[in-house]
């Protein structure tokens, strides 16, 4: 009641069917929000804020606009459950749209609640990382006008068909046939074409237990990047990038969205095998080619043997980074999959 008294924003209580003054036989529960300010905000990530308790100082006034929210307590029965989208509609007024949404859920049963409507482990504000925050991301508004802002993770950042981006750079994990026949033409039409290697020696039999990253500039299949997976390391190979594309960056985001991919799935250590010719790639990422005269295949090219290691990333995945992310589409962890949609009765 005490920040009840300071913001009125704080408590939202939700009911079947028409809203009534008298207690009855119906199920009843209530959401409880904290509309956060500047420091409320700050407090949330550096250990301040004590959220059994929150100190009024944190709570933005009613007529004060927040910088985030924070869900506070959720009290509700399965019979009521669909409220909760309810209070989620409206956070999309003026005076909450498009604020950050955090919570830390109390057990299992409540991080599943929470990740069926969207939210995910761990959550980041400034240079803080804090993975027992969960985190809500909500669409701006040019995203709900059809203009896609790029999500941050760069294995993920194409979008077909968006305006005026014809000539953007966009890079993501190969999902069905029809894309990794995008894959062969590129490589078809650097390594065999110009390169003259064999057929067999580029369908190896191995793209099959692979992961692709196939990069488009707009809406034009334009590179690609293979990466396999091994007990403790993962080799980065067949980049390509078509002729016309070559003086973007295409090659080196590629080549980084691969590296970020796999520290997003735990692993540190790196290795590939390189031409002269293109090393400055790998090198500009921290890659150290290995002593010697190299090896020689089919053809006259030279390959050099290179390795790297990086630190973990911050936001790896594990068993515990929640049921519904660990079956979302392969890099596209921030994103509610297709099955999310489904309703818990259903």
């Amino acid at each position: 009641m005490r920040i009840y008294t300071r913001n009125p924003d704080t408590i939202l209580a939700i009911g079947r069917g028409q809203w009534r003054e008298k207690a009855g036989n119906g199920a009843l529960g209530f959401v409880c929000l904290l509309p956060l300010n500047q420091d409320g905000l700050d407090a949330l990530f550096d250990g301040r804020m004590d959220t059994g308790a929150p100190a009024d100082r944190f709570i933005a006034r009613q007529w004060e606009k927040p910088v985030a929210i924070y869900f506070w307590g959720i009290y509700i029965s399965p019979a009521i459950a669909g409220g909760i989208s309810l209070v989620m509609e409206r956070l999309t007024s003026d005076k909450f749209r498009g604020l950050p949404v955090f919570c830390k859920a109390a057990n299992d049963k409540a991080r599943r609640l929470f990740e069926s409507i969207g939210f995910t482990m761990g959550a980041r504000h400034g240079d803080v990382y804090a993975p027992g925050i969960m985190t809500c991301r909500r669409l701006s508004e040019a995203e709900r006008q059809g203009e896609f802002d790029l999500p941050s993770a760069p294995y993920d950042t194409w979008r077909p068909g968006v305006a005026g981006r014809r000539n953007a750079i966009g890079i993501t994990v190969v999902h069905d046939v029809n894309q990794l026949l995008m894959v062969h033409s590129i490589r078809a039409a650097t390594y065999l074409a110009e390169q003259s290697i064999p057929f067999a020696e580029d369908v190896d039999g191995n793209d099959l237990t692979a992961t692709h990253l196939l990069g488009f500039v707009g809406d034009e299949p334009a590179g690609c990047l293979r990466i396999r997976y091994f007990a403790g390391f993962v080799k980065l190979e067949r980049l390509a990038v078509l002729p016309r594309f070559r003086k973007s960056r295409l090659a080196l985001k590629l080549v980084r969205a691969g590296i970020e991919l796999c520290r997003t799935k735990g692993y540190t250590r790196f290795y590939g095998q390189t031409a002269a010719n293109v090393a400055p790639i790998w090198q500009h990422f921290g890659f150290v080619l290995r002593e010697g005269t190299g090896i020689n295949y089919l053809t006259d090219e030279t390959y050099y043997e290179a390795d790297l290691v990086v630190p973990p990333a911050e936001d790896v995945l594990s068993p515990e980074s929640g049921a519904t992310v660990l079956i979302r589409p392969e890099g596209q962890w921030n994103r509610p999959g297709i099955l999310e949609g489904i309703t818990g009765d259903q």
